[in-house]
């Protein structure tokens, strides 16, 4: 007898964890049926069951969004962080998307939209969970059988592979990992090996990310070469894909930088970006960081190795989910807006307000700038925008075109005594010209700003003529709209915005005062 309860102690379906499951399913099946009628009373006696919002759409996706979770939390005492979220927050998201007609995609069908090789449906998006935590798989499955959605876990292959032990372990085991794939609802993916821990990186012990330093070597008193660094970080790579692919039997072409970071927190080797995504494509077909601050939250079929992931927590309510989501979708031009409510602007650094059908951007106690860009717009061209504007406190402005994230851009910026155009490309300004012209902007006066960009070429604007005009690299052949505002010596700083518009490409003007060879 003691023999037989401790072989079903040890099988996955006699645990309380798997019999928990199906016990969260039936509420689920309950809970959305309730969720998605109004009511159950309604539901039961006025709606039909099938509801139009999850037939299929004709439609095709511009774009795809990739949400990233963590732990899904039961714990009631529980606080939240900018981590993982709750069980019941989780569950209202999930709810609120299906609602509203958004549904999963696979790993596959995503890499190969990404490489322009497939369409998918529009309000396509791609869930993803990274670490392989118990917290992750056991409150979510059942949602997702309820839903018909299906998601992918990114496993830590040091911590994992442990025969099934006891309850409550924070970490899936071998087994548990194989009865996700069975599901169908799962797919498995690589976090790294041994890339979640830190390693020494300087003579004093400070400790840095695995992927983006080199390692400090003790024994040798030195930093690695660049050549051991590369070997380091490959061999990592390839060994936590060799250890999924070995121990369970499936395929594994993606990697989730573990921390997000593609070199972004490097303390001793600033070329690592570079290098770990060079390593890791030697690996991977496909790979996901978090996305920045200033990025727009979604993914273009650009044959692009490395995609963007939306970080989501309970700090996110499943209404601010939906309206990022919606927003993402493109714009038209010509586009006009006169900000009598949020249609897609997004906070890259500092602050942003709708106030008098007006967008004020100003900086934070902890931005030292002011920067706010319109989603929906990125694949956008060529075209010619606009905007009136007003310096509410001493600072100089910018207008981006051809924005496609905060290392990546055009702009005209405004200063008092004169107009620049910079173009930005990888972190690195490629090239910069300044216009001397007294502006008279820091006295408040409001005054039109505009850029047209249009093939290879860019022109600054200021009260409707042009100022400065010069080539754009093709790195930057799309990209959308961005307003900024800073002072390098004063960090009280916040501009106005009014009229926006935007309009199809007209021939350069002549009229350019300054122009690069």
């Amino acid at each position: 007898m003691i023999g037989g309860i401790l072989i079903l102690r040890n099988n996955y379906y006699w645990r309380l964890d798997y019999f928990g499951m199906q016990w969260d399913y039936l509420k689920t099946e309950v809970a959305f049926f309730d969720y998605s009628n109004n009511g159950l009373v309604n539901g039961i006696f006025f709606k039909k069951r099938t509801n139009p919002y999850l037939a299929s759409n004709p439609q095709t996706a511009k774009s795809v969004p990739i949400l990233l979770y963590h732990g899904v939390i039961k714990d009631p005492n529980w606080q939240p962080d900018e981590v993982n979220v709750r069980y019941d927050d989780f569950r209202e998201h999930m709810f609120a998307l299906k609602k509203a007609g958004w549904q999963t995609v696979t790993l596959e069908d995503y890499l190969a939209f990404s490489r322009g090789e497939k369409q998918l449906p529009e309000k396509s998006f791609l869930l993803t969970f990274d670490d392989g935590r118990s917290d992750s798989f056991y409150p979510v499955d059942p949602i997702l059988k309820v839903l018909d959605y299906n998601a992918s876990m990114y496993i830590i292959t040091n911590r994992l592979f442990s025969e099934i032990g006891e309850q409550g372990h924070f970490h899936l085991s071998k087994t548990e990992f194989e009865k996700m794939f069975e599901s169908g609802r799962w797919q498995l993916a690589s976090h790294g090996r041994d890339d979640h821990d830190l390693i020494t990186i300087n003579p004093n012990g400070e400790k840095g990310h695995f992927l983006s330093n080199k390692k400090w070597k003790e024994e040798e008193k030195r930093l690695e070469t660049d050549q051991e660094y590369r070997t380091r970080i490959y061999e990592d790579f390839l060994n936590s894909k060799n250890d999924i692919e070995k121990k369970l039997g499936v395929r594994v072409f993606s990697f989730a930088y573990p921390f997000g970071d593609i070199g972004r927190t490097t303390e001793n080797f600033p070329e690592s970006r570079g290098e770990v995504l060079d390593e890791a494509r030697n690996v991977y077909d496909l790979s996901f960081c978090q996305t920045a601050s200033g990025d727009f939250p979604t993914n273009y079929p650009e044959k692009a190795f490395l995609a963007k992931r939306i970080s989501v927590s309970s700090f996110l309510s499943a209404k601010d989910l939906l309206y990022i989501l919606e927003h993402i979708e493109d714009k038209r031009i010509p586009y006009e807006d006169n900000f009598s409510q949020n249609d897609g602007w997004k906070v890259g650094w500092g602050k942003l307000e709708m106030k008098n059908n007006s967008m004020m951007i100003s900086n934070t106690k902890e931005d030292e700038i002011g920067q706010a860009f319109l989603l929906g717009t990125y694949p956008w061209k060529d075209y010619f925008t606009k905007a009136k504007i007003k310096i509410m406190k001493n600072g100089k402005i910018s207008l981006g075109a051809r924005y496609k994230d905060g290392n990546n851009y055009m702009s005209c910026d405004f200063s008092e005594d004169n107009v620049t155009l910079t173009q930005k490309i990888n972190l690195e300004i490629k090239s910069e010209v300044t216009v001397s012209l007294k502006t008279n902007l820091q006295s408040g006066r409001e005054a039109e700003i505009g850029a047209l960009v249009k093939g290879d070429e860019m022109s600054c604007f200021l009260d409707g003529k042009a100022v400065v005009s010069g080539p754009i690299e093709k790195n930057l052949d799309s990209g959308g709209i961005s307003f900024r505002i800073w002072n390098p010596i004063e960090r009280d700083v916040s501009l106005v915005v009014k009229d926006f518009k935007v309009l199809e490409a007209v021939p350069v003007v002549e009229n350019a005062v300054k122009k690069i060879k």
